[in-house]
């Protein structure tokens, strides 16, 4: 039996940086075909500023339920609550309530009719309520501060102006509306109460009714004063002074990296190395052992009649007779 061929060895960093060293004059063209990209992207790309606010979870009852609530969970209780309703501030900016009320003030329609990415993209015209709501989801975000309860209120804009004013009117429409939603409700309480209260002549009742109805009436008074109820500003809406995107030392490392690579590929594909590139992995070649027959005259090893390999005739095996001629009395 002839021995197999050695296995080839795999490629070290050595072997890699002597491949990328031959192929030079691939990898600068692709250099310079990933800079002439990265220079026409950020020449073409229309500079975006960034505005940003920090938001808390307001607390218009902190005071007086501490007061009222003598016992040492009343402080949790109320943090429980703030954070319950500036939750439903996040879910609730990029709603289409508040778009449809943005979309009444001329100056956001102007504004948003200069947002585009890039000189050559066209304005998005025929703005609805619908549309709105997913460009706040898309544009706006709401990012934590640490480890705190404070948020980062986040808008691009090529106007840095519009995107300060943007962010004040988004902040000030959403806390409106969970406001002006609570005393509804507050109100629909109230006249419930007062007129349960008027039907019950049961002193039990009465007091319990009573303690409510106090209750709804603080709150009321507490949705009525124009404060924030769900979102409170702690450092206003503020335009960044550099431009935020797009980021030219970003662009062009990235692209000509990839105009690198891309070389790099195209050298080894005319290289004849394109599989151990893109697998990573060498290719082994496993020879084809030729057939072979041993010398022990066992017949379950080898054929009984072998061709030749000119003359295409049949030869007999050398064990002469098969099994089955022999006579069952030499067999025994």
């Amino acid at each position: 039996m002839s021995s197999a061929e050695p296995v080839k060895r795999e490629d070290t960093l050595g072997d890699l940086a002597g491949a990328v060293w031959a192929g030079r004059v691939f990898v600068l063209f692709g250099l310079m075909i990933g800079a002439l990209g990265a220079f026409v992207f950020v020449e073409a790309a229309v500079p975006h500023y960034g505005a940003r606010m920090v938001l808390v979870p307001a607390s218009p009852m902190n005071m007086a339920a501490v007061s009222e609530v003598g016992r040492s969970g009343a402080v949790s209780s109320v943090n429980a609550q703030n954070d319950m309703s500036f939750t439903r501030f996040e879910a609730s900016y990029k709603g289409v309530s508040v778009a449809g009320l943005l979309l009444r003030d001329p100056e956001i329609t102007a504004g948003l009719a200069q947002d585009k990415a890039f000189v050559f993209s066209d304005v998005e015209r025929g703005w609805s309520a619908e549309k709105l709501a997913e460009y706040i989801a898309r544009r706006v975000e709401i990012d934590p501060v640490g480890e705190t309860r404070l948020r980062g209120f986040r808008y691009l804009h090529p106007d840095k102006d519009f995107a300060v004013m943007f962010l004040r009117r988004l902040h000030n429409i959403t806390d409106g509306l969970i406001r002006h939603g609570l005393r509804k409700d507050v109100n629909e309480r109230i006249a419930y109460l007062n007129e349960a209260l008027s039907e019950t002549m049961n002193p039990e009742h009465r007091r319990a009714m009573t303690d409510l109805l106090m209750e709804q009436e603080r709150l009321k008074m507490l949705v009525s004063i124009d404060q924030p109820y769900a979102a409170s500003v702690v450092v206003p809406a503020a335009s960044s002074v550099k431009v935020i995107w797009p980021d030219p030392a970003l662009v062009y490392s990235a692209l000509m990296a990839v105009g690198a690579f891309l070389g790099f590929v195209v050298f080894s594909i005319r290289k004849g190395r394109a599989q151990d590139v893109l697998a990573g992995f060498p290719v082994q070649k496993i020879r084809q052992e030729p057939w072979f027959f041993p010398e022990s005259g066992n017949s379950n090893e080898r054929p009984e009649e072998v061709r030749r390999p000119l003359t295409g005739k049949k030869k007999p095996g050398k064990l002469g007779k098969r099994k089955k001629d022999i006579p069952p009395e030499a067999a025994e």
